[in-house]
């Protein structure tokens, strides 16, 4: 990546430089600081069609839209007509909007739409476009990193947003590793930030670190880290300080949550900074929690009551075929392959047993999965990274084959005798201890990561494995899972182009005790020290490189060996809009943005697209 100081003065950064480094960088281990990898070569060949993430229609054959429509009353505060619906997940957070917490804030509830990176990286467009930032510059030797911010840049609150803001979060988040967004993380590299002037940061490092800007960088879904308002937070404790209502710089802010209808509406601010670059149309959007009755929510989608989501696919396949004139349906290839984390914590008794890891993985059907859990059939998940085309030098087709991931409850009950032989009464014990296993997943029981879960605890309970299987609501989910109170969890991951950026968020030193919060790290709460050794000597090595190779494939040996997580299903994402009331959605024949509205390229869409004209009923 060319990040050399310029000699003729400091010039804007090149706007297609290198975004499959970025993407490598930040997929997994999302607060990840420096490192040596040279950039990938070939990130745009993984990108099918016109060089996006989108995957091209399953069907062309679209059936003619005949259908009349009955747009339905939507109860909502807001003029239907100047307003976006977006249906989401099932809302518990309302008052809180501190994401650096677990739980302090509603995921998914469009505070992306408020929340603003230094750039934005495009994987529809493959673009890295300049946003709270107007450039970097690494000088010669990557000792020193210079910022310049948009002199234009100010929060919602109307203060100015800057050099300042960027250097009171670096220092704030640096020596704090029980803080989400990289908390911790910066300490090992950053020495100082200096702020010559209002629109300029100088951050001068331990120790050559030329990838430090990643971490300010908008690419799988948000930034790892984002700024805050110093004026805001110099005097709040950031474990405690809700943020509600929440200062950020987008194009839109808070009007109000409103617990009862687990709904938030967001306004358009009069006031955006950024307006000559983005001019977002809907003057309200509302992100709500559907209906957890398939039908009634899917109603609600063909009735116009929403314009995003609110229905899953079969129901859409379904409204598609009666010829429903409103729906587009647009695919998009998601890098979070479906997975179950298990705990390696010796506290969780038989799960610290690799044997009984590989018991478990015996004991999935990718196959049936694949093709009759998921909305679209979808392959089976070997390696624990997307399926992308780029990623296809990591893999090891030979020990693949030695750790052959296969279904056969034959093996795992072979595995299972030796570890957890069962007692007089039938039932598989372990140093003394009758097995139950836990298993939880975030998902409600009618979506898919339950019925993954519930595939595997069946095939668990015939080779004499019960489990107990729970949907928790996202805040209580997210407290057991962080604080490692699970054996199984079913859930998702994104992972890394780049090994390492995965290798390296096992590490053992990342591993909390039970009961302690994992800050996102380590959430498997595996150890093991020769791993850590190959770790750590990657992250200094050009992944491409020949030095590198042995140690990858040290590691991923260890990772088949050891199996502290188990990748299930690869995942693809059909998004869906009704065009009732808003056109100009992003369509596979046009994916100008990633449609995904718990991104924060959201509002890229939301400045793209118009009113129909369409009036909702009195």
């Amino acid at each position: 990546m060319n990040t050399e100081s310029h000699s003729d003065g400091p010039a804007p950064r090149p706007q297609y430089e290198d975004v499959e480094d970025v993407v490598r960088y930040q997929l997994t281990r999302r607060s990840m600081i420096g490192g040596g990898a040279a950039a990938l070569t070939a990130f745009l060949a993984a990108c099918s069609g016109g060089g996006s993430y989108s995957d091209k229609p399953a069907n062309s054959n679209k059936p003619v839209a005949t259908k009349s429509i009955q747009i339905g009353k939507a109860n909502i505060p807001v003029p239907r007509d100047q307003t976006v619906i977006v249906g989401q997940v099932e809302y518990t957070v309302f008052d809180s909007f501190n994401g650096m917490i677990p739980n302090g804030s509603p995921g998914g509830a469009g505070v992306e739409l408020a929340t603003e990176p230094l750039f934005f990286l495009s994987f529809a467009t493959g673009k890295l476009t300049p946003w709270l930032a107007t450039e970097y510059k690494y000088n010669d030797d990557h000792t020193e990193l210079t910022l310049k911010f948009d002199p234009k840049a100010h929060w919602n609150d109307g203060q100015p947003l800057g050099a300042n803001d960027f250097k009171f979060t670096v220092m704030a988040l640096k020596d704090r590793p029980d803080l989400f967004g990289g908390g911790g993380d910066l300490k090992e590299f950053v020495k100082t930030v200096e702020v010559p002037d209002p629109q300029t940061a100088v951050v001068k490092f331990l120790k050559p670190t030329p990838r430090f800007h990643y971490n300010f960088i908008a690419a799988i879904a948000g930034a790892p880290n984002n700024i805050m308002p110093e004026h805001i937070w110099k005097s709040q404790d950031l474990t405690k300080y809700k943020d509600n209502p929440p200062v950020r710089s987008g194009p839109y802010k808070l009007k109000q949550a409103i617990r009862n209808q687990k709904m938030f509406v967001w306004e358009k601010d009069p006031n955006y900074w950024n307006k000559d670059k983005l001019d977002v149309k809907p003057q309200y959007v509302i992100f709500q929690s559907t209906s957890k009755q398939l039908d009634q929510a899917s109603l609600a989608f063909e009735r116009a009551e929403f314009d995003v989501g609110s229905i899953d696919t079969q129901h859409a396949t379904q409204l598609a075929n009666t010829g429903y004139p409103n729906l587009v349906t647009t695919q998009f290839h998601d890098p979070n392959p479906r997975v179950m984390w298990l705990n390696c914590d010796p506290a969780r008794g038989v799960m610290a047993e690799e044997k009984m890891r590989w018991a478990i993985n015996y004991c999935l059907d990718r196959d049936k999965i694949g093709t009759s859990v998921w909305d679209v059939k979808v392959p089976p998940a070997i390696y624990p990274w997307a399926d992308y085309p780029t990623n296809d030098k990591w893999k090891d087709d030979e020990l693949a084959g030695k750790y052959k991931f296969e279904y056969s409850l034959e093996k795992a009950t072979q595995l299972l005798d030796e570890i957890a032989p069962k007692n007089a009464a039938g039932k598989r014990t372990y140093k003394g201890k009758e097995i139950n296993l836990e298993i939880i997943t975030p998902a409600q029981v009618d979506k898919a990561e339950y019925a993954i879960a519930n595939v595997l605890k069946t095939d668990l309970a015939k080779v004499g494995v019960p489990c107990t299987l729970r949907s928790l609501s996202g805040s209580v989910h997210d407290e057991k899972f962080q604080r490692g109170e699970y054996d199984i969890d079913s859930s998702w991951a994104g992972f890394a182009i780049d090994p390492e950026q995965l290798y390296t968020d096992w590490e053992s030193s990342k591993a909390q005790p039970i009961g302690k919060n994992a800050a996102g790290k380590n959430k498997m709460r595996f150890k093991d020290p020769e791993f850590d050794a190959i770790s750590q000597k990657l992250s200094g090595m050009d992944p491409d490189s020949e030095e590198a190779k042995p140690l990858l494939k040290q590691a991923l040996e260890i990772y088949f060996q050891k199996l502290p997580l188990l990748p299930v299903i690869q995942t693809g994402y059909p998004q869906f809009f009704n065009t009732a009331f808003w056109k100009d959605w992003p369509t596979d024949d046009n994916l100008y943005e990633v449609p995904l509205n718990w991104w924060p390229h959201f509002i890229l869409v939301l400045g793209k697209i118009s009113p129909t004209g369409q009036k909702g009923p009195a």
